[in-house]
């Protein structure tokens, strides 16, 4: 059995996710017609080019239905916990990985908020170590603020125990 951290994201996340999808499903079909446009301009559009447009629009397509489809499955798997010793986070739905960062390991945190975070009232931590960035996607504004000064104080006393 899998054993889930304790803590989880708001609801709300899963809107920022769809909305996500949505943008980038739209933003890639417009450059697949749009190249099928300047293509056929400069009289270069072929059925080759059809194959490949048509491909292409059914490859972002069943990307997107798939996406969507998960998204349950990515909210129940995207974890956090915190203890005196070290950050946990926890992510994916078929290949499930648990990351533990020690305390005294984290160098500084970040906080992000695109145009669908600031609508929903969430915010995104992002945890630096020497090595990589772990992010926490979408927390309640309170929440995060919250988290950021929890995990300044341990890295505080972890720095002063070295």
């Amino acid at each position: 059995m899998y054993v889930l951290l304790s803590k989880q994201l708001p609801l709300r996340i899963k809107r920022v996710w769809r909305k996500t999808i949505f943008v980038t499903t739209s933003i890639l079909l417009v450059g697949i017609v749009s190249c099928g446009f300047i293509l056929n301009w400069l009289d270069f559009w072929n059925n080759y080019w059809l194959i490949a447009s048509v491909s292409g629009v059914s490859l972002i397509m069943i990307h997107t239905i798939i996406s969507l489809i998960l998204i349950p499955y990515r909210y129940t798997f995207n974890r956090y916990e915190i203890t005196n010793e070290d950050l946990a986070f926890q992510k994916g739905y078929f290949f499930r990985s648990t990351t533990f960062v020690p305390i005294n390991r984290i160098q500084h945190i970040e906080t992000e908020q695109g145009p669908f975070l600031r609508k929903e009232n969430l915010i995104e931590l992002r945890i630096h170590t020497a090595a990589t960035t772990h992010h926490i996607a979408g927390l309640d504004i309170e929440e995060a603020q919250e988290l950021r000064n929890q995990i300044i104080a341990l890295v505080k006393v972890a720095k002063e125990d070295v």
